[in-house]
């Protein structure tokens, strides 16, 4: 993870210590903006931004003052349920509208009071505010205090989908019983529903999905649209990988694709999308950009647009799997009139015309293709005291976000064919040692997620305490032997301090491997591009004398590795790990990749009523939905509770 830790404007802010309000409010009005250098235009905008957000505290206390007024009295009554619609009728709003508002109010200024005097004072905007209220709903007072103290400070570098899943993993730890429970609730009402929008288009979407479930399924998608990209532009149609994925999503569903197997699916899709037929909506000829190809809000995995909406879109961008080539995905072809099973069109028919292009025959002296379940990717990133049973932290499906003990449990024992990865960090969350060994005996070795990977991370001082109590367990013992060894490496040993690749133009797989686990996602402000799809990027650039080492690599996406080249971004990187990023205007923006972050022991919410009704009410579930969780409960696999003994296999 990687995070905003300061902004600071060379030769100082102008505006730094001005309070929020009139003053500040004063000194932004007397500012000719057209005189201002680049780094004061920055400057200038943060503080516009700060008095922005104290004129919003401001706004919700009038809606809370107008709510509890009365004709003729300075005295404030309470709220009696029909409030809003005061506000609602003095400002054109819908009542649900109001009443939103109105309850924000009130999270805000009456219930945590922190969260109104950071938005008064300038440092927490109102989206940011709302997280807080949506993140935190169903937990105890104390509890979301608590969440509070911890995340708030984080909250201004932090961007809006990236702050959510802060306050969801320091929720989920503070109180597990209530996060399995609102998940439960949630998994009960899984639908799927269809939604036209302005354009004509409908949109078809799985809601509430188990997370688990719902990875591989993304996951499987992506592995089948990717060699169709490849394929189609070797051909010449050049489509977006988002508008494949939904044609291959389309056509499983509405079953044209049934009793196919991967390789047939693909070949299916390839004929249809290069037949002669009328190309796709949106699609004007080879060479033009696929509808899903201008950049969004979810371009880079992080959900920053106003109303929050929609997962994160982290699809492949890149055709083939594992390095290959298009030609390494060639059809079963067998000629056109060979009667072969390339014959048959998408729908059974005889196979489309080709517009004079009739695909190769790319099977002489090659392998049947084979299509890979799963790109590379890390599929789960848990903890080791969670996974030997010591706590209940919440874990990671990277991608789609933080999710509960028993789940990442459940993923580590599906992954048993993954590569594990050991990353023992300090207490701070740096990388220093990445450790690499089998997953534990009795985890499932499905063949499917061989390409896929499990990461573990674990504190130094964990695995200290680990050695020093003695362990019988083969898969602690190996990794405790890998963890001595690591230690024990000389400098040129280490991917941390080698310089062995330092003459190379690329880093050899050892140094790759660690730049990946150091910094998980992009490193630049506000990014939150997975590794899998950034590129090693020297700080200083290979033509101007940087070494190919890990103080001298950081993982960017290709954005912002095109803006630093091209567009005024300057990188540098004091120390391993932590950089410092100037923007065109001269603001310095200083980043750290950590592999975890620091989460709070749990905190018993004190409630007496059964929790399992209390979320059943709070998230609307109807009665037939709670009989799919009553279903879900009872055919749920018992999860141990308790820390092993010294000769149990470490538990999922």
């Amino acid at each position: 993870m990687a995070a905003v830790v300061l902004t600071e404007t060379p030769g100082g802010d102008p505006f730094a210590g001005v309070p929020a309000g009139p003053v500040l409010a004063a000194a932004l009005a007397a500012v000719t903006v057209s005189d201002l250098p680049g780094e004061h235009v920055a400057a200038w905008l943060r503080a516009s931004f700060r008095q922005r957000n104290h004129d919003d505290a401001v706004f919700l206390d009038a809606v809370r003052q107008t709510c509890r007024s009365r004709a003729g009295t300075c005295r404030r009554v309470l709220d009696d349920g029909f409030a809003p619609r005061v506000v609602a009728a003095n400002l054109g709003w819908s009542a649900i509208t109001a009443s939103a508002r109105y309850g924000l109010a009130l999270f805000v200024l009456d219930a945590h009071p922190a969260l109104g005097a950071a938005m008064s004072s300038g440092e927490l905007e109102q989206r940011k505010a709302e997280i807080f209220e949506a993140a935190t709903e169903g937990l105890a007072d104390h509890q979301i205090a608590e969440v509070i103290r911890i995340v708030l400070p984080e909250a201004p570098g932090l961007a809006y989908q990236a702050l959510r899943e802060r306050i969801l993993e320091v929720a989920r730890a503070l109180d597990p019983a209530w996060a399995a429970a609102r998940l439960a609730a949630a998994v009960a009402r899984a639908r799927v529903a269809t939604r036209p929008s302005p354009s004509g288009a409908v949109d078809l979407c799985g809601y509430d999905l188990p997370p688990d479930l719902a990875q591989d399924a993304k996951a499987h998608l992506d592995a089948l649209a990717g060699p169709v990209q490849a394929r189609l532009a070797w051909l010449g149609v050049d489509l977006g990988i988002g508008f494949i994925s939904a044609r291959i999503f389309t056509r499983l569903l509405d079953g044209t694709l049934a009793g196919l197997d991967d390789p047939g699916v693909q070949d299916a899709i390839v004929a249809e999308l290069d037949g002669a037929g009328p190309p796709p909506a949106g699609f004007d000829g080879p060479g033009s950009p696929g509808p899903n190809d201008t950049p969004g809000p979810d371009d880079n995995g992080s959900d920053d647009s106003p109303d929050g909406g929609g997962p994160p879109d982290d699809s492949p961008s890149e055709g083939g799997s594992d390095g290959d080539g298009p030609d390494d995905h060639g059809l079963d072809d067998q000629g056109p009139d060979d009667q072969g099973p390339d014959d048959a069109g998408p729908l059974g028919g005889a196979a489309p015309a080709r517009s004079g292009r009739d695909l190769p025959d790319r099977r002489i002296g090659r392998r049947e293709p084979t299509v890979e379940p799963y790109l590379p990717e890390v599929a789960l990133r848990m903890r080791l005291s969670t996974m030997l049973g010591h706590d209940d932290h919440p874990a990671e499906l990277p991608a789609l976000g933080g999710t509960l003990p028993e789940i990442a449990r459940r993923r580590a024992h599906d992954l048993g064919a993954a590569t594990w990865q050991v990353l023992v960090h300090d207490d701070h969350g740096h990388l220093t040692h990445l450790l690499a060994l089998r997953a534990p005996p009795h985890a499932d070795r499905d063949p499917r997620h061989r390409r896929r990977t499990v990461q573990i991370t674990a504190g130094a001082a964990l695995l200290d305490a680990l050695e020093q109590q003695g362990q019988n367990d083969p898969w602690l013992v190996a990794l405790l032997a890998a963890y001595h060894r690591s230690r024990a490496a000389g400098p040129d040993e280490h991917p941390a301090t080698t310089g062995r690749d330092s003459d190379r133009r690329l880093p050899g797989a050892a140094l790759a491997r660690w730049i990946d686990a150091r910094d998980p996602v992009c490193v630049a402000p506000g990014c939150r591009t997975l590794a899998r799809r950034c590129e090693h990027d020297h700080t200083r650039d290979w033509q101007d004398g940087g070494r190919t080492r890990a103080d001298g690599l950081a993982n960017l996406c290709t954005a912002d590795h095109r803006a630093k080249h091209a567009c005024g971004w300057t990188h540098e990187q004091p120390a391993p790990g932590r950089f410092t990023i100037s923007d065109p205007t001269g603001t310095v923006h200083h980043t750290e990749s950590r592999v975890v972050r620091p989460l709070p022991d749990p905190m018993p919410a004190h409630r007496t009523h059964d929790r399992t009704d209390h979320y059943d009410q709070r998230d609307h579930v109807s009665s037939t939905a709670g009989g799919t969780l009553e279903y879900l409960h009872a055919t749920r696999p018992a999860r141990r509770t308790t820390a092993p003994a010294q000769d149990d296999d470490p538990p999922f």
